[in-house]
């Protein structure tokens, strides 16, 4: 944002110049503010009067009235290919422009930086590529300084790759020289396909696990090539076809043989993500021909998209598997962790019971709460995550096993969890209200329901105003029932009153709307419509694995205009057609993240359980009367800013990779954190004696801004950490700033060592302060005042 910052204040001020029919005999600049030759430099105030160079040009001709005024670079916009085996290297040279328009070499007196320090590093004027597990490709800016004056110009670094993925024992190894073999003409004939994922699908860049379902073709195609192609990534990978031991697809497309399933390496994830998110999509192409190579059969190209932030926190759901458990991933601390591990089971409850199953999760992820034996039971366990032992302490059941709630959502800060129960022995119907420490009863919310059509499905915003529900329309039990419609009711004094109930999407013949669940930014909820065979009351259509369930969007306000997420309900290409994919329980994770658009662009991260198959991966068979087809967990991004315009928000969906593949899973519930082992959560107390803070918290000063990191016991909290601070903002060691900027010490300009410290751009605005190792940016001078301006020569 500070670049489009001081770009726009050039442009005001060359105009504000240029409009005053008096040049006074300057020379305006030559080219635009960026690169070039400019007429950036630091030798004069905002009069055209000769000043000192802020930076002592060395390169002064000697004439005391002759001052450096601008630099040029060269090559400008350079791109180089480099690879992770050996160093690209690119030298640079620096020329200087002078008050009495002479010029001069100065390269040997320069300082050059590159913006983004991954993609490479400077000797001297040479700037090299990196290499090894380090190497990445990607857009950035080359920067040269004198004194106060600088130029700049974008760099491109594209990263060619060419692998060998192993493959599996028993199998033929790859042919020497692979990537040799696929130099001949185009055979439609052995055209292959890929399968999956679906084309456009975002991932986070810490997913790790992607699958690629591949259909490699006629058994010619003994040899494959996977590519990741686009401006800054030439990565190709040449496989065999196999797949995982002991699978074997069900049913494979029309007229194929085989099946593949590649998984990326973790050295090929890394440059893929690590160069790309963020940035522009990546084309996925699959290509296959024999051992000896010949003629190439070129498959359909797919879109793969990075989101530029990390996914955090710690993901809870609910498998049938075992007898049924509560299942955890941690996707802050998820290195080398491959599969979802279970928290909770049947035997973890001190009294005897036959499954745990619905279950919610605290925002910060200290506490939870699970409904066990399902439908017409209602009782509950209550869980201090921070010291349950899985396999180890017995959980008592909530108030002496007093039926409570079958669904269940929390108070941001973790006091309060609201229920609903309809089931047999019910007495409230409405929305109630329990106390976090115990479970017990405090306060129905009234008018939300009634024993015609009582309230179901509750879920808790963020900002604690607003809880949302599904009011039954026609009455069934938690588990199941029929022709919802979505409600919400908001607070304005932290959930002691309530308003009213509004219908946020109402009731609809033929129709059964339940479910929602609101965005981490508050804004508008998702909820899942499922459409009845015939009637109203069909078994098809009860709110519970419903065939035709899809997800829908509504902004949070009164008979809002539902919008289809059509791109995460769509199917694969092994559905092949069917559209009846149990699109059910969506939950978001707790972070709203940067988009890959504008500075201000959003993203968020939306789970749910969906019968489609995971490529060649079939959804699992149950033996259940009302839905013959299991479910998986499946994710997708969401771009909030287009459900406020009416458009589909959302992008592909992908299985997680993680759960267990042979059970059917539920209800992915999120937490910012993984609570485990005694760790400390937000606001909690930390130090090098004391307690650990909980993944994904560090431990730091209180009541310091930024956060200082802190190892003195009873000194300490623990806290969540920005993923880095933009230009002039502050920082520390525990908060970095963002690519490009450094953070130093505002007294010394030095590194950051005090708590003052602020991030620093590479160079300075208009009206930013310059002199000494501030450099104004491209274009400007550093005046009198030792701030950048626009100066006319």
């Amino acid at each position: 944002m500070w670049k489009k910052t001081w770009l726009i204040g050039i442009l005001m001020a060359v105009s504000a110049l240029s409009g005053s029919g008096c040049n006074c005999g300057g020379i305006p600049p030559t080219t635009g503010p960026d690169g070039g030759t400019t007429t950036d430099g630091g030798g004069q105030d905002g009069g055209g009067n000769s000043q000192p160079d802020g930076g002592g040009d060395p390169t002064d001709p000697g004439d005391g009235g002759v001052v450096l005024t601008s630099l040029s670079i060269s090559p400008m916009n350079v791109t180089l290919t480099a690879s992770d085996k050996a160093a690209t290297t690119q030298q640079f040279t620096v020329t200087g422009t002078y008050s009495d328009r002479t010029t001069k070499d100065v390269t040997g007196q320069a300082a050059f930086s590159v913006d983004d320090t991954r993609l490479g590093l400077f000797e001297a004027s040479n700037f090299l590529t990196r290499t090894g597990l380090v190497a990445v490709g990607g857009t950035s800016t080359v920067r040269a300084r004198i004194g106060t004056t600088s130029v700049s110009t974008p760099i491109t670094v594209k990263l060619q790759q060419n692998t060998s993925d192993t493959p599996p024992g028993g199998t033929t190894p790859l042919p020497s020289q692979p990537e040799d073999k696929f130099g001949g003409t185009v055979d439609a004939a052995r055209k292959p396909s890929i399968l999956y994922p679906n084309s456009g699908v975002m991932v986070p860049p810490n997913l790790g696990q992607l699958e690629f379902h591949l259909n490699p073709g006629p058994n010619s195609n003994t040899l494959l090539q996977l590519s990741f192609t686009n401006a800054i990534t030439d990565v190709r990978v040449h496989l065999r076809c196999y797949l995982p031991q002991g699978f074997t697809p069900p049913s494979l497309p029309t007229g194929a043989t085989r099946g593949c399933i590649y998984t990326p390496s973790a050295d090929v994830w890394r440059f893929l993500a690590e160069s790309n998110r963020g940035g522009q999509s990546v084309q996925v192409t699959l290509k296959a021909t024999g051992d000896t190579g010949g003629t190439v059969g070129v498959s359909d190209p797919i879109l793969l998209n990075f989101a530029r932030s990390e996914i955090k926190g710690a993901l809870y759901y609910w498998t049938t598997s075992g007898g049924t458990a509560v299942m955890r991933y941690d996707f802050a601390g998820a290195a080398g962790q491959k599969q979802a591990t279970p928290v909770l089971t049947k035997d973890d409850i001190s009294t005897s019971v036959s499954c745990v199953g619905c279950h919610a999760l605290s925002r910060n992820g200290k506490k939870l709460v699970a409904e066990v034996n399902g439908q017409n039971d209602g009782r509950l366990a209550l869980l201090d995550l921070a010291t349950f032992v899985p396999g180890t302490t017995k959980v008592p059941l909530a108030q002496s096993g007093t039926k409570l709630s079958n669904f269940e959502a929390w108070n941001p800060d973790g006091s309060k969890f609201v229920g609903t129960y309809a089931d047999s022995g019910a007495t409230r119907y409405t929305l109630m209200l329990f106390n976090g420490t115990d479970a017990k009863f405090e306060k129905e919310i009234a008018g939300t329901g009634t024993s015609t059509n009582p309230a179901n499905h509750p879920d808790w915003s963020a900002d604690g105003q607003t809880i949302s529900y599904m009011s039954m329309g026609i009455k069934g039990t938690n588990q199941r029932s029929f022709k919802g419609s979505i409600r919400m009711v908001t607070t304005q004094d932290s959930g002691n009153t309530w308003s009213a109930p509004v219908t946020v999407v109402p009731a609809v013949s033929g129709k059964n709307r339940f479910y929602p669940a609101i965005a981490p930014d508050n804004g508008f909820l998702v909820y899942n419509e499922s459409t009845c065979p015939s009637g109203e009351s069909h078994v098809d259509c009860n709110s519970d694995t419903d065939p035709s369930a899809m997800l829908w969007a509504a902004k949070l306000q009164a008979n809002a205009s539902p919008v289809a997420l059509t791109r995460a309900n769509a199917p694969g290409i092994m559905d092949k057609g069917v559209t009846n994919l149990t699109n059910s329980y969506p939950k978001w994770s707790p972070f709203v993240t940067r988009g890959n658009g504008s500075d201000t662009s959003k993203l968020m991260w939306v789970t749910f359980s969906s019968s489609r198959n995971y490529g060649l991966r079939p959804a699992p068979n149950m033996s259940s009367s009302e839905n013959p087809k299991g479910t998986l967990l499946w994710m997708a991004a969401v771009d909030p800013e287009k459900v406020a315009a009416g458009l589909d928000p959302s992008y592909p969906a992908f299985a997680l990779p993680f759960q267990d593949l042979a059970t059917s899973n539920h209800i992915a519930q999120w937490a910012e954190y993984l609570v485990s082992n005694g760790c400390s959560t937000v606001g909690e107390g930390c130090g090098s004696g004391g307690s650990t803070c909980c993944n994904g918290l560090q431990c730091v000063k209180p009541n310091q801004d930024p956060p200082v990191p802190c190892s003195i016991d009873g000194a300490c909290t623990c806290q969540a950490i920005p993923q880095c601070a933009p230009a002039f903002q502050k920082c520390s060691a525990a908060a970095p700033c963002c690519d490009g900027n450094s953070c130093v010490d505002t007294a010394t300009g030095g590194e950051c060592q005090g708590g003052d410290c602020s991030c620093k751009p590479p160079c300075s605005g208009v009206g930013q302060m310059c002199g000494g190792a501030s450099a104004c940016c491209d274009g400007l001078r550093c005046a009198s005042d030792s701030t950048c301006r626009v100066i006319l020569n």
